[in-house]
């Protein structure tokens, strides 16, 4: 049970009755709260599946379908990032003979 909040009218619209109310609403404190009723703290509803029953999930229907295509786009992205590693290496064995033979 939430608190009760009421609201004051002002009586009358002259500034100098201001100082006699207050301009904040007046608030029942006498809060209670609900008791939940199977006492074990969780929520009513229907029960999630956890995080493990979801990864498993993934992992046999979804992640086989996807592993070829994501593969093939990882061979390529190696491929494209190793031709110029092979030839800055190439070019550093050049570098390195021709001032071996100076």
């Amino acid at each position: 049970m939430k608190p009760t909040i009421q609201f004051n009218e002002k009586r009358s619209r002259d500034h100098r009755d201001s100082h006699w109310g207050s301009a904040f609403p007046k608030t029942d404190y006498s809060f209670q709260a609900g008791s939940v009723a199977n006492g074990r703290g969780r929520g009513f509803g229907a029960c999630r599946p956890s995080f493990r029953a979801i990864s498993q999930e993934y992992f046999e229907n979804e992640a086989p379908r996807n592993f070829a295509s994501e593969a093939a786009l990882f061979v390529v992205i190696v491929m494209t990032a190793a031709l110029p590693i092979i030839n800055s290496a190439s070019a550093l064995v050049h570098l390195v003979r021709s001032f071996a033979t100076l």
